[in-house]
């Protein structure tokens, strides 16, 4: 189906639900042409509404976003948004909160996953979600009470006094039940979190986790930076998705100003994408090989990743890749000769790789203590929104690049296939247990589709890196644009609303991490404690990443 035929399908389903709907997008221009924008007049039907979507369309609910008009309009608008896993398509559904009302319907029971972001905007914002469970602070743990960094009242250099608190744990009773405390410090230069399990014997029965040690505020970092040092900030909000943020913080820039990026630019930035998700996957299957005692395994997996950080500082000067994207296009280039490095380095680690894998298939401890731990359910998986390796290891495709193509992945069709591979890709998804073998072969075959798509970019556009400086800028206030990539965590969204004289008004950025990190309690009980490390390694989740 073509973009008109997808929003026409959906804009007609909508009107027939509910006619006096607002299908409209005031006060704003929308440059997103896989978007619809919905007023609702009234926030209590948004429980009907998201019913009628999950039901109807089997959305997602990929984030809510809030932004304090006060100024404006004496109040806060919500922005929920909706996305399919089949249609290129998105959905914002938007509503007014009057500030002497501050509160909202919460929709955790059509959509558990709301839970996250009523939690968060109950922390940044002080909008309470009603008929939703009882909210622990999720981010802002010592903070004082009534004070909510994300509003406009609150400046950047404001003093806040540390109001210690005890953070409430769930206790669990009965005869032989301990707890173990694990972090907020652990070994090495792990980033803090803090693990709460309760325990029979070695068996996990509960596991709470508290984070939000790393929050750094660049949400409100970015209100008060100009908008080419933003790019900057960006690359560290997890140093190891440098490529993946920056690349969804310019995509949102660039559709607002409505920019048109160079072909070359563009296979540059996708070239530098997957060669992110290389190194990192290399790395991740070398902590699960590690955290089950096979040392020499971990140590062949490592070596493929210091091969690829090689590569990486070779191309850019960065090992993490930091530096690659700016607004318009790219600051790096890749010269016909190293491109035709990459290809024959890839070629070289990959033959090592496939060698690696032979010899730990063929392990039968290694295999053994990876099938049937830490498994999830796929029901829960969809409940929880989770994107990337999590909701793969399930069989859930929410990969963006195949559903939402950006950027330079339009043109490699990657939707396209012959019927043998739908078949054996079917087969394949099939086989998917929520285990950690799982997690494991997902990540083999995300590497495996990574040099695939690499080997496509024979030549490079006889093309610029970026368009000019003097072209880049017409932003109208308060229009917004939506970037995402996918991340090697996954589904990555960066939404951005410009405010007055080219400023940032409102931005909201949206990790896999943040989605993914609640699998964590489910994926441990009725483990053994001794299990968790290699669990916790087989999400690969990111601390900082989530603590923004």
């Amino acid at each position: 189906m073509s973009d008109k035929e997808i929003i026409k399908k959906y804009y007609t389903k909508l009107e027939n639900f509910d006619p006096n709907l607002k299908i409209t997008n005031k006060n704003e221009k929308i440059t997103n042409k896989n978007e619809l924008h919905l007023v609702l007049d009234n926030p209590f039907k948004l429980t009907e509404l998201g019913k009628f979507l999950r039901n109807e369309f089997n959305l997602r609910l990929l984030t809510i976003i809030c932004y304090d008009e006060k100024k404006l309009k004496h109040g806060f608008t919500l922005r929920y948004l909706f996305g399919s896993d089949i249609d290129d398509f998105f959905l914002f559904v938007i509503f007014f909160i009057d500030e002497n009302h501050p509160y909202f319907p919460s929709i955790y029971k059509v959509f558990p996953s709301a839970v996250l972001y009523e939690r968060e905007i109950k922390d940044m914002f002080g909008l309470s979600a009603q008929d939703g469970p009882i909210y622990k602070p999720l981010i802002l743990h010592d903070f004082p009470n009534n004070v909510f960094p994300l509003r406009k009242d609150f400046e950047l250099n404001t003093k806040v006094e540390s109001n210690l608190k005890q953070f409430e744990f769930t206790p669990v009773m009965g005869e032989g039940v301990c707890e173990i405390p694990v972090g907020p410090i652990h070994a090495g230069i792990i980033e803090p979190g803090h693990f709460r399990f309760s325990v029979i014997g070695e068996k996990i029965i509960n596991l709470e986790t508290h984070l939000g040690y790393t929050h750094k505020g660049i949400e409100k970092l970015a209100e008060n930076m100009p908008i080419n040092d933003v790019v900057f900030l960006v690359e560290r909000i997890s140093g190891d998705e440098s490529v993946a943020n920056s690349l969804a913080f310019c995509q949102a820039i660039e559709k607002i100003a409505e920019l048109k990026i160079p072909q070359r630019a563009e296979q540059i930035r996708l070239v530098f994408a997957e060669l992110e998700r290389i190194y990192n996957h290399f790395g991740t299957l070398a902590g699960i090989t590690n955290d089950v005692g096979f040392s020499y395994g971990a140590s062949r997996l490592n070596i493929l990743k210091e091969y690829m950080m090689q590569l990486n500082e070779t191309l850019s000067g960065s090992r993490i890749l930091f530096g690659i994207n700016q607004i318009g296009g790219v600051k790096t280039n890749i010269t016909d000769k190293m491109l035709t490095d990459i290809h024959s380095i890839l070629e070289d680690v990959f033959l090592k790789f496939e060698k690696v894998l032979d010899l730990l298939k063929s392990n039968s401890s290694v295999i053994d203590r990876l099938r049937d731990t830490g498994v999830v359910e796929k029901q829960t998986v969809r409940d929880l929104g989770l994107v990337g390796i999590s909701s793969k290891c399930v069989g859930i495709e929410t990969d963006v690049r195949q559903i939402h193509p950006y950027g330079y992945y339009p043109s490699l069709n990657l939707k396209q296939k012959t019927l043998r591979e739908i078949m054996e890709h079917r087969i394949e998804l099939q086989k998917r247990r929520g285990d950690v073998l799982s997690r494991f072969m997902s990540r083999v075959e995300e590497l495996r589709h990574s040099k695939n798509i690499i080997d496509t970019i024979t030549t490079l556009q006889d093309d610029d890196l970026s368009i000019p400086i003097s072209n880049k800028y017409e932003f109208t206030p308060y229009s917004s644009g939506l970037g995402y990539t996918e991340s090697h965590r996954g589904e990555t969204l960066h939404w951005i609303m410009i405010g007055e004289h080219n400023s940032i008004f409102r931005y909201k950025i949206r990790t896999a991490s943040f989605s993914n990190w609640p699998i964590i309690e489910q994926a441990a009980l009725n483990n053994i404690v001794a299990d968790f490390p290699v669990i916790n390694k087989s999400f690969d989740f990111s601390y900082s990443g989530n603590d923004l």
